[in-house]
């Protein structure tokens, strides 16, 4: 079974000429018959299964712990601290 270019990209949710560009980067093979351009379905199948990524939870960001006021700060007068 073969696929149109227009047919593929319908499938893929794509343009017609991302899958002409697939096509011209070697990504997705395809056959020249009677002139027309026509993508195998295993072809199609193969690219579809290549391109899949692999979604990663990302790590967890530990915030630094708060750092003490400054002696002699402005905040630390109105935390109750001594000034000196």
């Amino acid at each position: 079974m073969f696929l149109r270019p227009a047919e593929a990209a319908a499938l893929a949710c794509l343009s017609t000429r991302a899958i002409y560009r697939a096509i011209d980067r070697g990504e997705l093979r395809a056959v020249r018959l009677c002139s027309r351009l026509r993508i195998p379905r295993d072809a199609f199948e193969a690219w579809i299964a290549s391109s899949a990524v692999r979604c990663e939870r990302p790590d967890v960001v530990v915030p630094p712990p708060a750092l003490p006021p400054v002696r002699g700060s402005f905040r630390r007068l109105f935390d109750g601290g001594s000034a000196s």
